[in-house]
């Protein structure tokens, strides 16, 4: 193992004299609202922050997503969280108002602390660190500030990578809570829309129509207790849950002439779409002509830039011996001097598109921990964000020295 303690010395330093300017950073970044589709003063924000510590480049691509850049090495990696956030919720059940940004015993309180702010503070303090400390000759380091993760995750690095074709990453961090756990992979997802036939009808003679939402229970009764799904030793088994049912009909007096019905399908590794509509069809055949498909995603982004996204997000697993794998492994070792133990995340992450796609080696870490995500306690802990940002720029160099 290459001897990195004379590295971690000096990192421990500047991050120590830094620590109060990183705290005020994520405060500055959690008052701004920025809900999925209304990310705009944050992505302004970040690029001016990113400008105003040193970063080599930045810019905000056609899509909306900001990106900065450190180095000029020839290993790329890019680190990528996302900028929006989940809605407040109800404010009177938070015990700091969630866009308080409030520091309390240790943590800085509010919406995004956990998911994905805080991690995204992190990475960009990594790069800062190694700007500053004059680490950065072996790499360049793209950080991504991304867009639309909440509601159609992988959805915007999609765009940012067509829109983009210079970057090139060699590898990707991805910024999510882990409870500071090193990741290899997690389950994909894909939206599925069934849409079961029948004729409109008045709810008094309703016996002239055919209901569609009739027909459609037996479709719902055997997916909900469809258990025969894909299976990985790491990731575990598929799952399906019908989470929506749309009834196609112009008043409460009219027995509806469609029903689609929308299924939230988790996937294992190596399932396709073909795979995940095969296992439904005995379901379908329960209500001749009724057909099923991917969904689609249709929206525009906080400066209008149109993204049409189909609903489907495959998983992603590393082999723990590969190099990105193993440059975490090291660098967590280096960082917090125990044993560590490589895990998988049972939620799906931009990673879907940017490994289970694109094909680039991947390798997830992020502070606190995913019950906290989308809750009216989140928080994250000073002390977990400052770790973070210390193991972010190792990584960075276990991974540009792994060549």
């Amino acid at each position: 193992m290459r001897n990195y303690d004379q590295n971690i010395m000096d990192m421990d330093k500047y991050l120590e004299e830094k620590k109060d300017e990183m705290i005020s950073f994520l405060q500055e970044f959690i008052r701004i609202k920025s809900i999925t589709y209304e990310e705009k003063e944050a992505v302004e924000f970040l690029a001016g922050k990113m400008k105003e510590y040193g970063y080599d480049e930045v810019r905000i691509d056609k899509v909306g997503n900001v990106l900065g850049r450190i180095g000029n090495g020839p290993i790329t990696v890019m680190y990528d969280a996302h900028i929006d956030t989940v809605e407040l919720g109800d404010i009177s059940k938070w015990e700091h108002h969630p866009l308080s940004a409030d520091l309390a015993d240790g943590y800085i309180w509010g919406r995004g602390t956990v998911d994905d702010k805080g991690p995204l503070a992190a990475i960009v303090w990594a790069g800062k660190l190694l700007k500053d400390l004059n680490l950065q000759d072996k790499i360049t380091m793209w950080v991504s500030g991304s867009l639309s993760e909440e509601d159609v995750e992988g959805s915007c690095v999609d765009e940012m990578m067509k829109v983009n074709p210079d970057i090139k990453p060699d590898y990707l961090v991805v910024a999510e809570a882990s409870e500071m756990q090193v990741m290899k992979g997690n389950k994909g997802r894909a939206m599925i829309k069934i849409t079961v036939p029948g004729v409109a009808a008045h709810a008094s003679v309703g016996h002239t129509g055919d209901n569609a939402l009739i027909k459609a229970l037996p479709i719902i009764a055997g997916i909900d207790k469809l258990t025969d799904l894909g299976d990985d030793p790491f990731l575990g088994k598929g799952t399906i849950e019908v989470t929506n049912v749309v009834c196609n009909t112009p008043s409460n007096n009219t027995i509806p002439g469609e029903v689609t019905i929308f299924c939230d399908r988790r996937i294992s590794c190596g399932e396709s779409k073909e795979d995940l509509i095969k296992e439904i069809q005995p379901f379908l055949d329960l209500a001749p002509g009724s057909t099923a498909s991917i969904d689609m995603e249709h929206f525009n982004t906080w400066n209008g830039y149109a993204v049409a996204a189909e609903d489907f997000f495959p998983s992603w697993l590393m082999d723990e011996d590969s190099k990105v794998i193993t440059a975490g492994v090291e660098a967590f070792e280096m960082c917090f001097k125990q044993k560590c133990n490589v895990g998988v995340w049972p939620f799906s992450t931009n990673a879907t598109t940017l490994c289970g796609k694109h094909g680039i080696p991947t390798v997830g870490f992020g502070p606190s921990i995913e019950e906290l995500c989308h809750s009216d306690k989140e928080k994250i802990s000073v002390e977990e964000y400052v770790d973070a940002a210390k193991f972010y720029a190792l990584l960075g160099l276990t991974i540009s020295n792994k060549q």
